[in-house]
């Protein structure tokens, strides 16, 4: 053998050895679990982050299985729904791997697994959605208490299938997007906006129905409020003629002449102004006390 020959057998062989001890050590890091297999089957337990040793390839191989929540989104389909109308239905799925030797046992890798789930949640999401009206997703208010429960349904059956078959946890499933197919959206907007305007009046009329009683009401309040004030106005009126009754009777009682005195006085002042002219006869009432002689005498001395 040459000396050529000689180099290059040990450099090959130097390189196969390095190889082999290079195989047989890996790394599993914080965010995986490592699964070891011996001519393809499955050696437990689970391999946690850390630095290991393993025969080389093709002996032993180490499947590395992350272990973090993962999601996977943009799945959609077109279904047909209870009363045959088409929808578009797009999802989403929230997942993480819980048994590693299940995992690699049923499908290897994430990519199997991306591939298994979107299976599952297509024909969970078809039975869910075919048992169901369009109306139940296509609403009108502000709620969507359909939609949500439609996504119970949904975990309900992805969530132990692959759990069971694929050691996966699903902790959420649902609808991220249900819309119209184009040739549909037309005629189905239009209805929307004729169903909200319907909606619109009603609450317009019921809001009017609240209004006139808020101000009937309010109306009987007032009608009765003034009512009892002027039941109480008249009371006191009737207490206050009384008690000046009461007066005048005590008044006329001590001293009569001098009470009719007062009163006719009383009369000239709103009969009497400075542009009024009497014409009275002589023995006329009024012009009685216009005469100094018939002043009572009480008077006369008040004057002095």
């Amino acid at each position: 053998m040459s000396r050529t020959s000689k180099v290059i057998f040990w450099v090959v062989g130097a390189a196969v050895v390095l190889s082999i001890i290079y195989d047989s050590f890996y790394i599993v890091r914080e965010t995986e679990q490592g699964v070891l297999t011996h001519f393809g089957r499955i050696a437990p337990p689970v391999r946690q982050p850390g630095f290991h040793f393993k025969w080389p390839r093709p002996v032993s191989k180490v499947y590395k299985v992350d272990r973090r929540m993962q999601t996977m989104t943009n799945i959609p389909q077109e279904l047909i729904t209870e009363d045959q109308k088409s929808v578009m239905v797009d999802g989403y799925l929230l997942w993480r791997v819980v048994d590693p030797i299940l995992f690699v046992e049923a499908i290897r890798t994430d990519k199997n697994a991306l591939e298994k789930l979107r299976d599952v949640y297509l024909s969970s999401v078809g039975v869910v959605v075919s048992n169901k009206a369009r109306d139940a997703f296509i609403g009108l208010g502000l709620e969507h208490e359909e939609f949500d429960l439609a996504s119970d349904q949904i975990l309900a059956r992805v969530a132990p299938v692959a759990l069971e078959n694929y050691g996966i946890e699903v902790m959420r499933a649902g609808v991220v997007e249900y819309t119209l197919p184009l040739e549909n959206r037309p005629s189905v907007i239009q209805r929307m906006v004729s169903e909200r305007a319907r909606i619109a009046s009603r609450y317009r009329a019921e809001g009017e129905e609240v209004a006139m009683r808020i101000e009937a009401l309010a109306v009987n309040e007032h009608e009765k409020l003034v009512a009892e004030a002027h039941a109480e106005a008249t009371v006191i009126l009737g207490n206050a003629e009384a008690k000046a009754m009461e007066l005048l009777g005590e008044a006329y009682r001590e001293d009569s002449e001098f009470y009719e005195f007062i009163r006719a006085l009383d009369s000239y002042d709103r009969i009497i102004d400075g542009n009024t002219t009497l014409m009275l006869p002589a023995d006329s009432e009024l012009f009685r006390y216009l005469d100094s002689r018939a002043i009572p005498n009480r008077a006369l001395e008040r004057d002095e």
